[in-house]
């Protein structure tokens, strides 16, 4: 690929990033299925994870969601899974056991959701929730995997400097899953 094509290509997804920003979900849906994000000193809730949990667990109070699905597996030098430390933040917060599902395996967007996916059969609608800047990507990859799955971003954002830096990531990381074979 020539370099003019591959800037070109990476600011369409920076492009793509920034129209999925504000996602596309319709409410009420059945389940939520929320990504995870950084575990702080092994088992200890990241800003991110609990930014995308509040706005799951605000979801399913006003009655918008009905489950809440948590995927996310054990990242290098954590004591708990992604997935694990989301279910202890909702349950906190007062969330029913009842209501919660988990997927801990997963160690990227692409396993989440591919690994997800068999526990959502009884779902009819689907949104994914997580930070803004990692919709696109998200959305991307539902739609490779076959799974009908609406975005919904954390109400709270994570601040302008941290975004950039993400997006910037996040573009690579679109270039990545739209070359790539199931």
């Amino acid at each position: 690929m020539s370099f003019g094509l591959t800037v070109a290509s990476y600011l369409i997804a920076i492009l793509v990033i920034l129209m999925n920003f504000g996602g596309n979900a319709v409410f009420p849906v059945d389940c939520a299925v929320v990504f995870g994000s950084a575990v702080r000193q092994g088992s200890e809730a990241g800003p991110g994870i609990t930014r995308r949990v509040e706005t799951a667990v605000h979801l399913l109070q006003e009655g918008s969601v009905q489950r809440l699905f948590f995927t996310g597996g054990v990242g290098e030098g954590n004591l708990a899974s992604e997935a694990a430390v989301m279910r202890n933040v909702a349950l906190r917060m007062g969330v029913s056991h009842d209501v919660i599902s988990l997927e801990d395996d997963a160690t990227s967007t692409w396993q989440n959701i591919k690994f997800i996916q068999p526990h959502l059969t009884d779902c009819t609608s689907i949104v994914g929730i997580s930070d803004r800047y990692h919709l696109a990507r998200i959305r991307l990859t539902a739609w490779k995997l076959g799974v009908p799955m609406a975005i919904y971003p954390a109400e709270r954002q994570a601040g302008v400097p941290f975004e950039i830096v993400a997006a910037l990531r996040e573009a690579v990381g679109i270039l990545m899953y739209a070359v790539m074979n199931q």
